[in-house]
């Protein structure tokens, strides 16, 4: 059991902020806002213990709400906490009740952040606070013995370095480090900034000069403090530091937990930075607190927000890196692909080493496991993407570009509003100049369809296609779904070849019939864009080579093999038409006045045949799919917008079209096409992308003196430092007027132009010395 992972709840109620383990390493300190417990680590199965809680009465104060708690490393009776109103209290174990409570320290004004142990003296510790000061106190005297001030807005935590007695860091919020001497109160002896947003945390190596810091910005850096700072190792993590503990006898292992978001533990290798060696998951809630016990490397001690306690046991740790995917590509925003591989490592063979067995030599070993996790590599390969035609070449117009290219310049040229034809013809241009033909297509397609004011506008009336009037009106009127009554021939004895071409073809109409749904007087129009056949059309199509298509008063006007089925007795076809069709009892002596083959006859139909109507709705709908499919939602999306009312008549769903404007903002975003984004989500008629529009509007500003955050109505105002310096420019002094950019470090800026001049040459800021990032 002493190997194996063990869990214990620690209350019921609220949760734990930090975890101490003792000198001996088996009791630990759990403090929280309405924890304060103690917990003996049992030596047989490793399981815990309640020793004591020290929040067991009813009248409590705020002192006990404790936000750290450090053991002293010289007496087991002896811990100390830091509560939120300020109060650093110290308590010996070995009193009863409220005696446990040996000393109470009033000095600070503010939330105390931290508290630590000096390593050699049993009597001292210091603590950091929220009011920017670093107390030392001594348990002989009942307040501060020595203040350090840090300039700051908030001192978040203070470690001893193990290698110089006098010597203590302290991190900011401000995103610096201080080394500061006991014995020098007055002036810290170093100073750096060490990230680009506040500090949680920071830990001495236990066996050389190196500090690690972790920070809001989901860093862990490890300075090396052997003389001036310097940066030797960089870890990235998922989210915001909140812990970080080395390992014992592991010189490149450091534990880490996050404030937010990320529950697990990591452990990690600095000379492998990007991914963990190893992996806790069993909390459920943030973890708050990390210790390793003692020396023993392989336990690991934890306390959460899910308010429960846990003794890790390495065995049991995931490997996040034997999950990792050996390989990976990535498609940069130019069209660059990058492919990553795994390399394998082989142990260098040296001429001792070298074993002859047949004439044949050995193989390199291939190294796997743990001890060399460190040494894995990877190879990288980068494939240009070589400049080409989007489509068909034009060498009149088209140049050769890359698809970037193509997608930026588009974004760029092509217009959304306007006039519709206008539109039309001007973006046909641009989709042609880029070599994007098959939107040029489009495009003329669209203002044929849609441009014309005759489709657009036109009101359609009821009408008979047929009927002998030859007004202009009346033939802009379309033909309506009509009914066959029959086919009657007209028998004559005496034809001859004249009558054949003399022959009459007499259509007689029933205007009482035109109404087929019995709604006499109520024209029903076709759908916009609807094509419409003329009767010269019409009656082009009824000659004598296809009269055999006349079927039932229809005219036939499809393939040729079709009519040639319908009209050849022996095919399969036409059997299948004749028996679906009444058969009529013909007598012998009609038989004889039946009339021969190919006979003209007059045809009277009573009803006029349906003029199927063509709409482009569905053809451009699938056209704007297949634009979709093969990547090209820029011209889809933009066809969409320009269309206006008249989208509503293609078949997309809406959900579908908030798909494209989210990509295609996405990809504007990604060229840093800020303007284009802005216009196409104000041309958005979905309700839920003209939102995207107004998020992350604010922007949060902190005053550059004090750091305190600029929360009133009246500009850079500072309600603290009762004035406005921050208005004014850090290069010339003067109050900007115009753009005005700052760090959002330290919260000094001034004009654009005198900035870029400025850390053209610099890199620090000019006012107090931060590590700006400026691009």
């Amino acid at each position: 059991m002493l190997d194996e992972t063990i869990s214990l709840r620690i209350c019921q109620e609220g949760h734990a902020n930090a975890l101490a383990l003792n000198k001996d390493c088996n009791q630990i300190a759990v403090a929280g806002r309405s924890l304060l417990k103690l917990f003996a680590i049992d030596s047989d199965d490793g399981g815990f213990t309640e020793v004591c809680n020290m929040r067991g009465g009813k009248n409590q104060n705020l002192s006990y709400s404790s936000n750290d708690v450090a053991w002293s490393s010289l007496d087991s009776n002896i811990l100390a906490t830091a509560a939120t109103n300020g109060v650093v209290s110290v308590w010996d174990l070995s009193k009863f009740g409220r005696q446990k409570q040996l000393l109470v320290y009033n000095d600070h004004e503010r939330t105390a952040h931290t508290v630590t142990f000096h390593s050699s003296e049993m009597n001292l510790l210091i603590s950091g606070s929220q009011d920017g000061t670093i107390k030392c106190f001594d348990t002989r005297c009942d307040k501060a013995i020595n203040t350090f001030y840090s300039n700051s807005e908030s001192v978040r935590d203070v470690k001893f370095n193990p290698h110089s007695s006098n010597i203590f860091s302290a991190v900011s919020e401000n995103g610096t480090v201080q080394l500061w001497d006991l014995r020098r109160a007055d002036k810290c002896i170093l100073q750096f900034t060490a990230h680009s947003g506040p500090i949680y945390t920071c830990d001495w190596h236990p066996s050389n000069n190196w500090l690690a810091t972790g920070s809001r910005d989901k860093q862990i850096k490890v300075w090396n403090m052997d003389g001036k700072a310097s940066l030797d190792h960089t870890i990235h993590t998922i989210a915001v530091v909140g812990r970080v503990k080395w390992r014992p006898e592991k010189t490149y292992h450091i534990a880490s937990c996050a404030l937010v978001v990320d529950y697990s533990i990591h452990i990690w290798d600095i000379r492998r930075p990007f991914i963990p060696f190893a992996s806790f998951n069993d909390h459920t809630n943030v973890t708050t607190g990390i210790a390793w016990k003692g020396s023993d490397t392989n336990c690991l001690l934890s306390t959460s927000k899910d308010s429960t306690i846990y003794k890790h046991a390495f065995k049991d740790a995931s490997r996040p890196a034997l999950k990792a995917n050996a390989q990976g590509a990535s498609l940069g925003r130019k069209g660059d692909i990058s492919f990553a591989n795994k390399l394998k490592y082989y142990l260098p063979v040296t001429a001792a080493q070298v074993v002859k067995s047949n004439n044949i030599m050995t193989r390199q070993k291939y190294i796997t496991g743990a001890e060399q996790f460190h040494i894995g590599k990877s190879d990288m390969c980068r494939f240009l993407l070589n400049s080409s035609y989007t489509g068909y070449i034009d060498h009149e117009i088209s140049f050769q570009l890359k698809e970037h290219e193509c997608f930026i310049g588009c974004a760029k040229e092509l217009l959304l509003t306007g006039k519709f034809t206008d539109i039309c013809k001007h973006n046909a241009n641009v989709s042609r100049k880029y070599g994007k033909h098959n939107a040029t297509t489009l495009w003329n397609f669209l203002e044929i369809a849609y441009g014309s004011n005759d489709i657009n506008m036109q009101k359609y009336e009821h009408r008979n296609s047929f009927s002998t009037q030859k007004s202009s009106q009346a033939s802009r009127r379309p033909t309506q779904v009509v009914n066959v009554d029959v086919l009657k021939w007209d028998h004559n004895e005496n034809h001859n070849e004249n009558n054949i071409v003399d022959a009459e073809l007499k259509l007689q109409v029933d205007d009482d019939l035109l109404d087929t749904n019995g709604l006499v007087g109520k024209p029903s129009y076709p759908p916009l864009g609807s094509v419409i056949l003329s009767e010269t059309q019409i009656l082009s199509e009824i000659t004598f080579d296809n009269f055999d298509s006349l079927r039932n008063g229809f005219i036939y006007v499809g393939p040729p093999d079709f009519t040639k089925a319908l009209s050849l007795p022996e095919t399969a076809l036409h059997c299948n038409v004749e028996a679906a069709r009444p058969q009529i009892d013909i007598k012998a002596e009609d038989r004889d006045k039946s009339p021969p083959p190919n006979l003209p006859v007059v045809l009277k139909v009573t009803t006029i045949p349906p003029v199927p109507f063509w709409e482009p709705h569905q053809f451009l709908a699938d056209a704007l799919l297949l634009q979709n499919d093969v990547g090209d939602v820029q011209t889809a999306l933009s066809i969409l917008i320009v269309m206006g009312e008249n989208r509503k008549y293609l078949p997309i769903s809406d959900v579908l079209i908030e798909h494209w404007f989210q990509t295609y903002i996405d990809q504007l975003h990604r060229y840093q096409m800020w303007n284009e984004a802005c216009a196409v989500l104000n041309l958005s008629w979905l309700r839920s992308v003209r939102q995207l529009n107004q998020k992350s509007t604010a922007v949060h500003t902190n005053c550059g003196d004090c750091g305190r955050p600029l929360g009133g109505s009246v500009g850079w105002y500072c309600q603290k430092c009762k004035s406005m310096r921050l208005a004014k420019c850090s290069i010339c002094g003067l109050i900007v007027r115009g753009l005005y950019a700052w760090c959002q470090g330290c919260s000094h800026g001034g004009h654009i132009q005198h900035l870029m001049e400025y850390f053209s040459n610099h890199s620090k800021c000019p006012k107090c010395g931060h590590l700006c990032e400026y691009n």
